[in-house]
Parts: structure tokens; sequence; C-alpha cells
């Protein structure tokens, strides 16, 4: 999380917080099947402080659920407004989705200073207001977790965090569990992809972390263990060339099988030797 691409949130943006608990509640049960408190103090704070100043913040539940109530007292301190989700007849499913909806809308036209919309949710369902929040200029951050996230809402989110990566940022104990999950051939795959839309054999790093999130939103270097974006990078020697760039303080990106052919064209032709004349006899 920490991670957050900054150049792409401006600094002086209010960050608005909605969270589906009760959908997070049974995802993190799946993806944390051996922890005791799968939504953590911690997890929590770190969720709110890392898009910035976190002004609006809103967790959705039936409170009253003892599997869902006995996260009130976390988030509370965590400064969350409790939103009591009641069910009636034919609108129980979606009772907590239509609510964060309408508050999410309410929020984008109330309080036009908020930039960032942060939405932990997995349900394809909230597709719609993704797309009805970047429409007006906004960047949306969804957080869920592996078990109930779904592609089509990963898709639509400028930004896709997974709930055990951050939970595991704060909690060594889980690192290795939660790693297990991730596949580093697929960032490989990624960066190839990326860099082949480059419009130059290199890149910088930040054009290249920026075109990997356009590509797939749910890029995240610490889902592999990396504390950043450069030493996930420096993991990749057999797809990737990593050099400073002397014009700034980003880095220099070039693919290693891009490099042998310019290596080539580059280096000059030796001449061939006249074959020598043969003695007259």
């Amino acid at each position: 999380m920490a991670g957050a691409d900054a150049s792409q949130t401006a600094s002086g943006d209010q960050v608005a917080v909605f969270i589906d608990l009760e959908n997070l509640a049974l995802g993190a049960g799946e993806d944390l099947p051996g922890e005791a408190d799968p939504i953590p103090y911690k997890a929590l704070e770190r969720l709110c402080r890392d898009y910035g100043n976190t002004s609006i913040r809103r967790a959705y539940a039936d409170w009253s659920k003892p599997e869902f109530g006995r996260y009130q007292h976390s988030l509370a301190q965590n400064g969350m407004t409790l939103i009591q989700v009641t069910r009636f007849g034919a609108q129980q499913k979606n009772a907590a989705d239509i609510l964060m909806a309408v508050d999410a809308m309410e929020v984008l036209i109330t309080h036009p200073d908020v930039g960032t919309f942060l939405l932990v949710a997995g349900d394809g369902d909230y597709s719609p207001l993704v797309l009805r929040l970047r429409e007006f200029g906004k960047w949306v951050v969804g957080v869920g977790t592996r078990a109930s996230s779904s592609s089509r809402l990963v898709a639509v989110c400028n930004e896709y965090k997974y709930w055990g990566t951050i939970v595991a940022a704060v909690n060594p104990a889980v690192r290795a569990e939660v790693g297990a999950n991730f596949d580093i051939d697929d960032v490989k795959r990624l960066v190839v992809a990326a860099m082949e839309e480059a419009p130059d054999d290199s890149a910088t790093g930040s054009w290249l972390k920026s075109k990997m999130l356009a590509l797939d939103p749910s890029f995240d270097e610490r889902n592999y263990g990396a504390s950043s974006f450069r030493v996930l990078l420096s993991r990749l020697p057999d797809v990737l060339e990593v050099k400073k760039d002397r014009s700034s303080s980003d880095m220099l990106v070039m693919l290693v099988a891009a490099k042998q052919p310019a290596l080539a064209a580059a280096k000059p032709r030796q001449r061939k030797k006249p074959a020598a004349k043969q003695p007259s006899s």
C-alpha cells in the first residue's frame, strides 16, 4: 500500500474510504485461514493513511451479527463511521452495495475536494460506481481479497490492492503464506508486455510502473515481498537491465531481449582479409 503512485494522486487531495465490511470479513477469513484476527487494527490504520488525508471513513455491515460486530472496536478506533445495514425482502443481498454507492455519489457531489476514493469491496456490482467516479476524474483504488475479488471490478479501478498484502505489511508472520499466492512469472510477463509498448528500447522506471498498472491494476510489488519497485526489478535480471538515469533520480530499464539485437547492430563488422596470392609456378 505504501507504494501508492504519488504521481497519480495530488498531494492536496482528500481521501474517502468506504468499506464493505461484510465482503471483507468473509474474504479475509478465506485468504488468511490461520489468523484469529484477519482484519487487524494496524492493517486498517495503514489502509486509512497511505493515500493521503482520509477525511471520510465509513464501514458498512449488519453489526448485530457477531461475525461482523467483532470488528467494531478496531474500526471505531480508526475513526470509521459505522453504518448499519438493515435488510428487508428482496434487497437482502445488495443492501450494503446500494448504501455504499449512494453515499459515494453523495460525497462526489458535496465534497469536490475529495480526489481519491478508496473502495474496500470485491463485488463486481460496484463496477458501475467505479466507472462513474472515474468519469468525474477521480482516482479510484479498490481493495479486496483474492477469494472474493471480481475480475471485472479489478479491471475498472485505477489500482486494486489485495487485503492479504496489506496485512502482510504489518504482520510478518503471514508474509510467506500471502506471497505463495503470487507467481513471479506473472510479473515477468507483465514487464515484457509493458516494455513492448515503450516508445524506445529503454524507459524510465516510473513510466514502466505506470504502464504496468494500466495493463493490470492489481499489480503491486509488495505482492511479491518487495519493499519497492526498484527492489522487485532487481530480481528480474533475466528480463530487465536496470541502470541509473543520469538526468534524474529515476532509473532506466531495458529488456534483455531487446539489448542483444542492439549490441549486434552496433558492433562493427570485421573486414574479410583478402585471399593470399598463390605463388606462380
